[in-house]
């Protein structure tokens, strides 16, 4: 443990606009420490926090350089772990990081934090100087907080976390539930299921994001109910998070067939993808129907779901498709083609490939489908 500027204090900091929590003064600290904390507390009320944080690192130098000169030098490796653990738990470094943690959560550098909470926890494990900041009557420090224990990872760390996902403020539940993503428990499904339904779009958005992430198809249902979200931004994060559960060896196929009739089409179109995902054949007599729906959005999910289902029988529906209006319709149509091994489409995709009036993408993708199809074994006859 070596305290430098380098490490702690880099030359630019955001100065956060609130006070930070006052720092408590142990009566059995040295004068030296007791002079360093009351300073830095006083410079911290004044929102100083690069000198408050400056005052601290000297000290800190000052004690470990102080405990290492009353220490016999180590003569062997054992002999400098031990002088190194004593350094970490002594109580007054101990006690000038846990006033480093408020400042730089009042700078909002959670990733400073982070590293000095880091050291903290090799010298006091189980410390609550993070928890305790939870409790903060300023959101910065409470959102900055929720931060370093996301960085943690801790399952330890789940329950508060939950908790959090309930605040007041809406960037600390935003916090709350991206930290809650970043541990791989079980626990944590439930929590960013509830957050689903937040007031904020955002912390709705990432709680998809999550839960895509998390892998557990308790989160299908919930997850299908959000695609219907009025912000574009969580439908778009709901439908992606279910196609990361689809392609999940074990997602439940009959919990999509389910919705293959419901009255939302946003509902009926991700549910037949999904299915489509996992070679469910169930999927496309809903998927050629959607293919030609009005609405290009709808066409353009059930085109490239199209090209997922390993079946033949669809081939003639991208065929058809390659003359949609939708650039973007044409151009996975191709490709869905190219994975369906078409070779009764070779002519077609030759004259894509050649046409001057084609975007570049699209011959691109027509050139690409047949360099695929040149090197397949044609196909039976009658396929």
């Amino acid at each position: 443990m070596t305290y430098s500027m380098n490490r702690a204090c880099p030359n630019s900091l955001r100065i956060a606009l609130v006070a930070c929590v006052v720092v408590t003064l142990v009566g059995c600290s040295s004068r030296e420490t007791k002079e360093a904390l009351q300073k830095a507390s006083a410079l911290e009320s004044q929102k100083q926090y690069q000198d408050a944080n400056s005052v601290l690192l000297d000290a800190l130098r000052a004690r470990e350089t102080m405990i290492r000169n009353s220490s016999s030098a180590p003569k062997d490796q054992a002999g400098v772990e031990a002088l190194t653990k004593k350094v970490q738990s002594d109580s007054e470094i101990l006690q000038m990081e846990r006033a480093q943690i408020t400042i730089y959560l009042a700078m909002e550098r959670a990733d400073l934090a982070s590293v000095v909470y880091s050291d903290i926890l090799i010298g006091s494990p189980g410390d609550s100087v993070v928890y305790n900041a939870l409790k903060s009557k300023e959101p910065v420090i409470r959102t900055g907080a929720v931060r370093v224990l996301g960085l943690a990872g801790k399952p330890e760390a789940i329950d508060a976390l939950a908790t959090a996902t309930k605040d007041d403020s809406q960037d600390v539940r935003r916090a709350a539930v991206a930290a809650l993503g970043t541990i791989k428990d079980a626990r944590t499904v439930d929590p960013l299921i509830a957050a689903l339904k937040d007031s904020y779009w955002f912390v709705r958005s990432d709680a998809a994001d999550a839960l895509g992430r998390e892998k557990d198809v308790r989160a299908v249902k919930p997850l299908l109910d959000t695609v219907s979200d009025a912000d574009s931004n969580v439908e778009s994060s709901a439908e992606n998070a279910l196609v990361m559960l689809a392609i999940v060896h074990g997602a439940p196929a009959d919990e999509f067939a389910g919705h293959l009739n419901d009255s939302n089409q946003k509902i009926v179109t991700i549910s037949a993808v999904c299915l489509a995902l996992l070679k469910d054949a169930r999927a496309v007599p809903v998927l050629v129907k959607l293919a030609a729906s009005s609405d290009a959005q709808t066409r353009l999910h059930a085109v490239k779901a199209l090209g997922e289902t390993g079946d033949p029988s669809v081939i003639p529906t991208l065929r058809q498709t390659l003359k949609d209006t939708e650039v973007n319709v044409r151009g996975w149509s191709i490709i869905g083609l190219g994975k369906l091994n078409d070779q009764g489409s070779m002519a077609d995709l030759n004259a894509i490939a050649a046409d001057s009036t084609q975007s570049a993408n699209i011959r691109a993708a027509a050139n690409a489908a047949v360099k695929h199809l040149s090197g397949v074994a044609a196909a039976p006859a009658g396929q």
